[in-house]
């Protein structure tokens, strides 16, 4: 991976100043030991190796803009994903959001996680639940450059979520948290897939007084003939609405 960022430098590949780089690895990466060495590359080998994987944050309205036919939470809060001491979650612990190079479109209900008061029936608790914040999102645009410094893939993620419920006057909780994806392209040559999977969820306050935290992780896959490209990143989310990228 060292050599493979020498050779982008060394070739004027950079990232913009509000980006980050993401961590990834690829099944057959090749001994690069200096950028004189692309010369010996094929033009088929560069364009099939990924060289940087950027994210940009993109500004987005307050309150959010849900997508039309978008339901952030269904009737149900499906089943138990995870439970600690003063807290559970419930929904749907691991689904897709980009699929064969296309995003997963849902017209009726869209998989997502709260977390709630541990109590004995979350149903019910959910229904007595007060002062949940306006819909929120996070969306982040994610390009794909190869050895050549083109674009092969690229897509928007947005990062939904109500936060700030409180229950019986006390704490602050989780609900209709969701991962999705938009704007999806990819290159001729390349196939790419991304899920979203709870990691883990942990009381951010107090046991008299909780503050619900969620942690995601989004994972990557994108093949081409010659690469097979893993990637993920995390996300945290607490009741008091801070949200955080973790790089």
């Amino acid at each position: 991976m060292k050599n493979l960022i020498v050779l982008m430098f060394a070739l004027g590949l950079s990232l913009n100043a509000n980006a980050y780089e993401l961590n990834f690895s690829q099944t057959t990466i090749m001994n690069l030991d200096a950028a004189a060495e692309y010369e010996s590359l094929t033009a088929d080998d560069a364009y099939h190796t990924i060289g940087s994987i950027s994210v940009t944050e993109i500004d987005t309205p307050e309150p959010a803009v849900i997508p039309e036919n978008y339901v952030l939470q269904e009737k149900g809060l499906g089943e138990i994903i995870m439970s600690i001491d003063k807290l559970l979650a419930l929904g749907k612990k691991i689904w897709a959001i980009v699929e064969a190079g296309r995003p997963v479109v849902r017209t009726t209900f869209a998989p997502t996680v709260s977390v709630l008061p541990n109590v004995e029936n979350p149903n019910v608790a959910f229904e007595e639940m007060e002062n949940w914040s306006m819909p929120k999102v996070k969306s982040y645009r994610v390009v794909y450059k190869n050895l050549l410094g083109m674009k092969v893939i690229a897509f928007t993620y947005g990062v939904y979520y109500q936060h700030g419920g409180t229950y019986k006057g006390k704490g602050a909780y989780l609900t209709g948290v969701n991962v999705d994806a938009r704007d999806v392209t990819v290159s001729w040559g390349f196939e790419f897939n991304a899920a979203s999977t709870v990691v883990a969820i942990a009381n951010r306050g107090s046991s008299a007084n909780p503050n619900a935290g969620l942690t995601i992780r989004i994972n990557y896959l994108a093949k081409s003939v010659l690469k097979e490209i893993r990637s993920s990143e995390s996300f945290h989310v607490a009741g008091n609405g801070q949200f955080v990228v973790i790089k």
